[in-house]
């Protein structure tokens, strides 16, 4: 079975540092210093070692909202301050053919610097579905024009954009 277990969830915060003090003041979290640039600003927190919750601002940024697949400011339809739902997963092109295969669209991305692949997509309730792929370096070149889909890489230590597609 491709998915493996849950990863995290992504809250948006309305103030993005009184959100992270309470993480780490009151449940006792503690920041994470591997997350890489998105694009935005954000952080990841800690439980026992292991990364559980993602903090981003509600401000407007581009880059999130293209990625998570909605925008947060003040009238948000969907599924509110828990932005998404986040899974390991193995074997992109089997996800990927189930993907296309039941005509949801979909958005990926690669961060080669740090072996991460990732698929975002939305359930029918609008709830942003992130699948995170381990260890995997994937070409988008290579899943240029088999549908609906978007690919970006980014790299870790220029934190920008390097490459974007648009497929339909």
């Amino acid at each position: 079975m491709p998915i493996t277990e849950l990863n995290h969830y992504l809250l948006v915060a309305k103030n993005l540092e009184r959100t992270k003090k309470f993480y780490q003041q009151v449940l006792g979290l503690q920041l994470a210093s591997e997350r890489p640039h998105f694009g935005f600003p954000g952080y990841w927190l800690k439980a026992g070692g292991n990364i559980c919750v993602h903090l981003a601002s509600q401000a407007p940024n581009r880059i999130r909202d293209q990625f998570l697949l909605k925008k947060h400011p003040k009238g948000t339809a969907g599924s509110g301050s828990v932005d998404h739902i986040a899974f390991l997963a193995q074997d992109p092109i089997e996800v990927r053919n189930r993907i296309q295969k039941n005509k949801v669209e979909m958005h990926f991305r690669s961060f080669p610097d740090a072996k991460l692949f990732q698929i975002f997509l939305k359930d029918p309730d609008d709830v942003t579905i992130e699948l995170n792929f381990l260890g995997e370096v994937i070409d988008p070149a290579a899943w240029a024009g088999k549908g609906s889909a978007s690919a970006v890489t980014l790299s870790k230590s220029r934190g920008k954009r390097t490459a974007a597609a648009r497929q339909n």
